[in-house]
């Protein structure tokens, strides 16, 4: 079997692999290889290009073809800066999941550039404390974080922002041999721009953060209303499995999951609005269904986006 220190390889279906991203790696979100028969497939390239190495390798190393169509689910990074290691394949994404990439990731790594000082102040502070804790549970916590800002810090320094090459609005079918998928965009969820694929003969959706597993997922970068809809029209799909961009792979039942937790948030910002309490969202507790979700930071940012998105 494949190892990478970035993610877990997990078959779900012939010819189909989901590549679940480890805490401690570079990866931060999920990737999915498919074998279309005479080339493969690849669903999003991580957060690092060091992950999207070992992605590139993992698809060689599994189906031992060409690999053809590298798909962005949307314009986020932890998504696309593995994409320089598929240059001379089709990378393909909405029109303006691109024009976002384009915009954003150049900007991304120039902050970013800048703050190396910063950031290697802080991984010396991190090996420093390393050095004098003794608590087991604290060095791991420690050590996970000293992990992920040298991931970041390797990051910065080899990452070439890679754009897509090829395009489409609405919906694009690629076939191969083995099999054919579909791409479809669903509007406005997670981002403006949100893609998912679809194989129908698999009965298998890999829909990028339209559904995070047992993670918060964040709300602030596309319409909560919205997102409504189209985790509704997922479900008219009615597929078995649901790839998400975070956590482990699901059934179709999960989509309720992300409808109650969209709703829930909503009315609770509402109520904040109604007691006149929204200038500290620090001290909502968190409903117990999502107590033990990752990223809880993200409820906080997702609760103070939608009370001022309300009081607009």
């Amino acid at each position: 079997m494949f190892h990478s220190r970035h993610f877990n390889c997990e078959p779900v279906a012939e010819g189909i692999y989901v590549l679940e991203a480890k805490e401690q790696g570079g990866a931060m979100s999920n990737a999915g290889l498919i074998d279309m028969g005479d080339h493969t497939l690849i669903f999003d390239t991580f957060n690092t290009p060091q992950a999207g190495k070992d992605l590139r390798e993992a698809a060689l190393y599994f189906f031992n073809q060409p690999i053809k169509y590298i798909i962005n689910s949307h314009w986020h990074g932890d998504h696309v800066r593995g994409n320089q290691h598929f240059m001379e394949e089709i990378i393909v994404s909405t029109s303006t999941t691109r024009e976002l990439m384009m915009k954003t990731q150049p900007d991304w790594l120039n902050r970013m550039k800048n703050l190396l000082p910063n950031l290697d102040e802080d991984i010396f502070k991190l090996n420093t404390s390393l050095d004098h804790e003794h608590n087991e549970s604290k060095q791991q916590e420690l050590t996970s974080e000293l992990c992920y800002l040298l991931e970041i810090k390797e990051s910065i320094l080899t990452l070439k922002v890679t754009l897509p090459q090829l395009t489409f609005d609405r919906k694009m079918t690629l076939h191969g041999s083995k099999r054919s998928v579909e791409l479809l965009t669903v509007g406005t969820a997670h981002t403006v721009c949100d893609t998912i694929l679809y194989s129908p003969s698999d009965s298998i959706a890999f829909v990028g953060d339209i559904v995070a597993v047992d993670n918060h997922p964040l709300l602030i970068d596309g319409d909560p209303l919205s997102w409504l809809e189209t985790l509704t029209y997922m479900e008219s799909l009615k597929v078995d499995l649901i790839v998400p961009g975070h956590g482990p792979t699901t059934s179709s039942h999960y989509i309720q999951q992300i409808k109650q937790y969209i709703n829930d948030l909503i009315g609770i910002s509402k109520q904040m609005i109604l007691d006149n309490d929204v200038m500290d969202v620090s001290h909502i507790e968190i409903p117990e269904p999502y107590l033990h979700w990752k990223f809880d930071s993200i409820f906080y940012r997702n609760l103070e986006f939608l009370t001022k998105a309300a009081n607009r």
